[in-house]
């Protein structure tokens, strides 16, 4: 998640697609790799800009999944970590808080990626539907098919706005 809005964010997410394709060549660790993301966009994003992300590698043979987050919006509990791209240090703070976990996978897992736009939702008292809440009704209709279950999330998101002008992107996988 790109902060900012517009051609600007566009062109650091195009960028970041790049950079991560060509790292993934060379960094099989999820830490690894957003190091040396944050290495390479520290000094070129401009001071105001960051990214948020996380990054997942599901092994299917071992049957777990490895992920480390810069930032990013929990997938499940995991330690916070600074944002990419932005300038701070030498890049050892970013290094220092930056964590990998490793989950096994079971059937009927359920694991969900998704942007800040989905929990920070806010209805006409300025409350906004957070992540436990996002949590809680995925949980709830797990057994709904994926494509059923993305549907009822976006809903209860909107209901929950009451109207409200959506002031971000709503993503998930």
């Amino acid at each position: 998640d790109v902060s900012g809005k517009g051609v600007g964010a566009g062109l650091y997410m195009a960028q970041l697609k790049g950079l991560v394709l060509s790292l993934t060549r060379q960094h099989r660790s999820p830490r690894d790799l957003l190091i040396a993301v944050n290495r390479v966009l520290v000094d070129r994003l401009d001071g105001r800009s960051f990214i948020t992300m996380s990054y997942v590698v599901v092994d299917l043979r071992k049957q777990v999944m490895t992920y480390a987050r810069a930032g990013h919006c929990p997938m499940i509990v995991a330690p916070d970590g600074l944002v990419v791209g932005l300038t701070l240090d030498d890049g050892t703070l970013f290094e220092s808080l930056l964590e990998e976990v490793t989950v096994p996978l079971a059937p009927g897992d359920l694991f969900m990626l998704f942007t800040d736009g989905m929990s920070e939702m806010m209805n006409p008292a300025h409350d906004c539907f957070g992540e436990t809440r996002l949590g809680e009704i995925a949980g709830e209709h797990r057994d709904l098919p994926l494509d059923e279950l993305a549907d009822r999330l976006v809903a209860e998101v909107r209901a929950f706005g009451a109207g409200a002008g959506q002031h971000d992107d709503m993503t998930m996988l």
